[in-house]
């Protein structure tokens, strides 16, 4: 402590004449940690009474607040517990009585007369605390300080690479093991404690990263969790967290900086989040300056530094690399004919495609709006020839028809050779972009290899089409369902909500949506097959969960085509379902869009009302794309409405989306009837729409499409958001926004 040694002496002798009994005393911190003693050599029995009065001294239990303890024939000895204006205690006091003190002398008795001591001694010892605290306060913005100078500029030292951040964590927030994830770049960083013994299980990481990244992503904010629980009921973790959220240009959670520590270390402060967002504030920046934030792959800048380090650092001379320069085939007809969004998922699409690719040090990036470029190490020019094949085979099957217009999806591709005697970039990159240019002149929807001044090209393989690969998906069993969240945007509690979406696998790892499947196939048979193929593969994954959804109620939606709602077959086949299933008909939801409902509600109103009347839901989405009236579908009993997400993407910046998505809320209202906006890209949106009055929202910032049976496994956690109630014990939410 900062008081002097006389200042310590005067209390002492104060308490001697409050109470001239009094023949030694023990003055403590709040630790028990020893400050002032009246006696060079404390009596043992003091320290044994200190000890009492230690344990027993977590919340206030009498008045007086101390304790009177006596042995056979000792002297009587008194603790008396000094304590702040919040009740915290600031140290312990205690006293022992002459051998020939009264014994009669009560606690009561003892703590009224020396109280004026104990006051003098609460205000020195709050004091100490502010100056402690102060002093604390004072080195971590020391810290903050050097560390912030550190992350904006390097002086003569390596600047701060994003591998440089786990490191940066662990060293200014002490823990076990730090941690960066940003999925969508496919990025993932784990730095360990220096000497740490004692790791984390791979799937508990797994799992709290994935709990973290939801939580960022609906909070948008730094979360400080120090006692974790993952499933109500069980016992905690034996972890401490700390995670705040990495953004992109969107202002979208893409990411997660998260520091562990075992449940037997010091708690995680609010003020230990400022350290943290200053990294994950870098972490943004390293990854919206190297990585496009549309496609994730790493932008012209960055992969022309990263590929000329790797060509510079090859340990073997004549390592071969090769270089794919892409571009998407008259991407400007796509914009015109279907919409600047289209194009931009043309782009993503295409984006996917390389970055499935990007394994065994294959590098990945978007040289300019519709252009790409891939360097693939350790093979010659053939086996890199057959990469550019199968890239352009994949991205023909993403062709199809949106509306009445036909969407062709098409690559052309030059293939260079990284030469040992030149390994300049920019040279390859040249010659790879003349054989792109002539497989464009050779009419597009091909590759052209580039190879000593000369340039052949690889015959253009004719793509099956999406109809048969849809078909023997079906009978080879290679599609699969995902399940997207929809929460409540009031704050209200409700049960969570989710819908059940269809991919389709490709051979080359790429993924059809339901959306596309429907609008390429163009045939009623194969529709109604889908849908059969979705209803039996979702009941029964439902109805082996039937233990969790008792516990933790959900709703999950299951995607009607046009052709299914006019089959009978279908309709019998979902009742049947409902009964042999055993599943609770509250459970299920089915969507149907606007269009396909309109000249068939007489058809498919009576099976409706007969599994309404059970439990089941129905939702009409897309609403707005057609004519937006409910009107002529007040027959049915519907019991929600989607909008349009097309209004949510023009939502913040266009006013008569704004009136639009307004206006919808409240016709719903006066059908009483819950609205559900889709396409919730950003918090700006998510905002709005709850503003507007909208009552869920689905969208990326919600959550992100996963597996249904990882969805199912994880609705406790679920539920926990979807009620505001918290996953974490003891969570605090900083009001500090990550900008």
């Amino acid at each position: 402590m900062a008081a002097s040694i006389d200042t310590w002496n005067a209390y002492g002798a104060l308490l001697r004449r409050l109470w001239p009994d009094v023949e030694n005393t023990l003055i403590t911190g709040a630790d028990g940690h020893p400050i002032w003693a009246s006696d060079a050599e404390v009596s043992p029995d003091l320290h044994a009474t200190l000890a009492i009065l230690a344990s027993s001294g977590t919340n206030r239990q009498s008045d007086p607040d101390g304790l009177r303890d006596a042995h056979g024939k000792a002297p009587v000895r008194f603790g008396f517990r000094v304590r702040g204006a919040l009740g915290e205690i600031l140290g312990l006091v205690v006293i022992g009585m002459r051998a020939d003190a009264a014994s009669v002398a009560e606690l009561a008795a003892v703590h009224l007369a020396i109280k004026p001591a104990l006051d003098c001694l609460q205000r020195e010892l709050a004091a100490q605390a502010a100056i402690g605290d102060l002093h604390a306060d004072l080195a971590d913005n020391s810290r903050h300080l050097e560390l912030f100078k550190r992350l904006s500029y390097s002086g003569t030292d390596a600047p701060v690479a994003f591998g440089d951040i786990p490191a940066l964590a662990l060293e200014h927030l002490p823990g076990m093991l730090a941690t960066i994830v940003v999925p969508e770049r496919k990025l993932a960083l784990y730095h360990p404690a220096p000497g740490q013994s004692r790791s984390m299980e791979a799937g508990v990481l797994l799992q709290l990263h994935r709990h973290l990244m939801t939580r960022s992503q609906l909070h948008g904010c730094t979360l400080v969790a120090n006692r974790l629980v993952l499933d109500a009921g069980k016992d905690p973790l034996p972890y401490k967290a700390i995670s705040t959220p990495i953004r992109d240009e969107l202002r979208r959670v893409v990411g997660v900086v998260a520091v562990f520590r075992l449940d037997t270390d010091v708690d995680f402060q609010m003020r230990d989040a400022e350290v943290l967002e200053l990294l994950a504030r870098k972490a943004t920046q390293i990854t919206n300056s190297s990585f496009d934030f549309k496609t994730g792959l790493l932008t012209h800048a960055a992969f022309v530094a990263e590929a000329q380090l790797r060509l510079g650092g090859r340990a073997k001379p004549t390592a071969p690399f090769g270089l794919l320069y892409i571009d998407i085939d008259q991407l400007n007809v796509v914009n015109e004919n279907h919409g600047m969004p289209v194009g931009d998922e043309v782009i993503r699409e295409v984006a996917a495609l390389l970055r499935r690719r990007c394994h065994d040090d294959i590098l990945a990036g978007r040289l300019a709006g519709d252009r790409f470029a891939m360097l693939i190490p350790g093979c010659g020019i053939e086996p890199v020839a057959r990469v550019a094949e199968e890239l352009r085979a994949a991205a023909v099957m993403h062709s199809g028809v949106r509306g009445d217009k036909p969407l062709r999806v098409s690559l052309s591709i030059g293939v260079a050779r990284v030469a040992e005697s030149d390994p300049q970039l920019a040279h390859a990159l040249a010659a790879a972009e003349f054989a792109c240019r002539s497989a464009k002149e050779r009419g597009r929807n091909r590759v052209e290899i580039f190879h000593g001044g000369a340039h052949f090209s690889q015959p253009v393989r004719r793509p099956t089409t999406l109809i048969s690969q849809i078909a023997a998906a079906l009978a080879c069993d290679s599609l699969e369902l995902l399940a997207q969240p929809i929460m409540p945007l009031a704050g209200m509690p409700a049960d969570p909500r989710f819908e059940v979406l269809l991919r389709m696998r490709a051979t080359d790892g790429t993924r059809l949506s339901y959306d596309k499947l429907m609008n390429t196939s163009l045939c009623p048979d194969l529709a109604t097959r889908i849908d059969k193929w979705v209803l039996e593969r979702a009941f029964a994954q439902l109805d082996a969960s039937r233990k969790v959804l008792g516990m933790h109620p959900a709703r999950f939606s299951l995607n009607l085509s046009a052709a299914s709602l006019v089959d009978p077959e279908t309709w019998r086949m979902i009742e049947h379902l409902l009964r042999s299933t055993r599943i609770d008909p509250e459970c299920i939801a089915f969507e149907f869009t606007e269009h396909a409902a309109l000249g068939q509600i007489e058809r498919i109103a009576p099976p409706m009302r007969r599994l309404r009347e059970l439990g089941v839901h129905f939702t009409v989405e897309n609403f707005g794309r057609g004519l937006g009236s409910l009107t002529h579908l007040r027959s049915l009993p519907v019991s929600s409405i989607k909008i349009d997400g097309a209004f949510s993407l023009e939502l913040v910046d266009d006013p008569r989306s704004q009136s639009m998505v307004l206006a919808t809320t409240k016709l719903a209202q006066t059908f009483e009837l819950e609205t559900i906006a889709t396409q919730i890209e950003t918090d700006a949106i998510r905002a709005l729409v709850a503003r507007l009055g909208v009552d869920f929202g689905q969208g990326f910032f919600i959550g992100k499409p996963l597996a249904l049976d990882d969805v199912i496994a994880d609705l406790p956690l679920y539920s926990c958001f979807a009620t505001s109630t918290g996953l974490f014990d003891h969570v605090q939410v900083s009001g500090r926004m990550n900008h």
